[in-house]
């Protein structure tokens, strides 16, 4: 019965202790922000970076074919 207990109060302590630590670490950033140094800048990457006249269509790449511009 003591072990049982021991057992009880031993994962409560570390429940606690791993609650305390996860609520009090500090909060990830992006990769952009973190790795950038004096040497190199990485700014906002943006949202599209496929190109400007890019339509999502990848039905003639998967064909095989390429597309000319008209």
């Amino acid at each position: 019965m003591g072990m049982i207990l021991t057992g009880i109060v031993v994962s409560i302590a570390i429940a606690f202790g791993a609650g305390y630590f996860l609520l009090n670490a500090q909060q990830q950033q992006p990769a952009w922000q973190v790795y950038s140094s004096e040497n190199t800048r990485v700014g906002d990457p943006g949202h599209n970076l496929v190109g400007q006249n890019w339509t999502g269509d990848n039905s003639a790449a998967a064909a095989g074919g390429e597309e000319t511009p008209s």
